[in-house]
């Protein structure tokens, strides 16, 4: 899988992946987000090197729920999500880890795709940009390596797993259009309270439907605790809000890597505010090009 990731997608040729390491536990950190009760706009925090992440990463659960346990008393929406996985953006090695071998082998290639492609192109203070970037290189690159090994990729899951993520998306899209609207409007605090609890109550309904139509379980996390709520909602933006735009700057340079890469690079030097209007203008070029 490393020696793809060099040979094929042009990652970097760096220590990462060359060793392993047992951690003796399941899940390698928690992640906790956080944003406020009436607004999807995320709760950053802020470190050396990195700059600020719309996530914080906790190696106990213990702190993590107490640190969600002091947000939630200010008022705060919280989420504490398991990842089995990290990158620390070619500054030390990273090992394989004991936790990383709970996927599948497809699916493992895609997570070193996507922790490779950070070493490869990491933007300081921009999480959007940089995990949509690593997911959308996760996405091609574990196809394309599926393919090296013999695995057509509908055989293998990948094609309905993208589908249905791809359809998960759009119905936690538009409850964050409606919620959005919501939080914008003029109402009293105490309104918007009550419109929230009906947005996700709708929410709920329309997953139980759209799981029964796909008999899939694939999401239930999602709803577990109580079901999503902001914190959720901002974290999945986060991560996966902008990959579309990158499949398409993708497909844009020729479906050739290092052009794609330059093309990202580009786009990463653009101002803040320039560059979060190209990707709108990619994802709404995407968003045509799917309908």
């Amino acid at each position: 899988m490393r020696a793809f990731a060099i040979e094929h997608l042009g990652l970097p040729d760096s220590g990462s992946y060359t060793h392993y390491a047992d951690l003796k536990r399941d899940v390698t950190l928690w992640m906790l987000s956080a944003a406020p009760e009436l607004s999807l706009a995320p709760k950053t925090w802020c470190y050396p090197f990195v700059g600020c992440l719309s996530y914080r990463g906790y190696f106990h659960h213990r702190a993590a729920e107490r640190a969600a346990a002091r947000l939630s008393g200010r008022g705060y929406d919280v989420a504490i999500h398991p990842g089995l996985a990290y990158s620390t953006l070619g500054l030390a090695d990273d090992p394989v880890l004991n936790t990383m071998l709970a996927y599948d082998d497809v699916r493992l290639a895609g997570v070193l795709f996507h922790e490779l492609a950070h070493e490869l192109i990491y933007l300081r203070g921009d999480t959007r940009f940089n995990e949509s970037f690593a997911s959308a290189v996760e996405r091609l690159g574990r196809e394309r390596w599926a393919w090296s090994r013999g695995l057509d990729p509908e055989s293998a899951g990948l094609e309905r797993e993208d589908a249905l993520e791809q359809e998960f998306n759009a119905l936690l899209g538009k409850t964050r259009a409606e919620l959005e609207a919501l939080f914008a409007s003029d109402l009293e605090v105490a309104a918007k309270r009550r419109g929230k609890a009906e947005i996700y109550a709708r929410l709920q309904r329309r997953y139980r439907d759209w799981k029964e139509h796909h008999q899939t379980d694939d999401f239930d996390h999602w709803f577990a605790g109580g079901g999503p709520n902001n914190a959720h909602l901002a974290l999945l933006a986060t991560y996966r809000s902008a990959v579309p735009a990158f499949l398409l700057l993708f497909a844009e340079s020729g479906e050739d890597f290092p052009a794609f890469y330059a093309a990202v690079r580009e786009l990463g030097a653009a101002p803040e505010s320039e560059r979060g209007r190209r990707l709108d203008a990619l994802l709404a070029a995407a968003s045509g090009e799917a309908e």
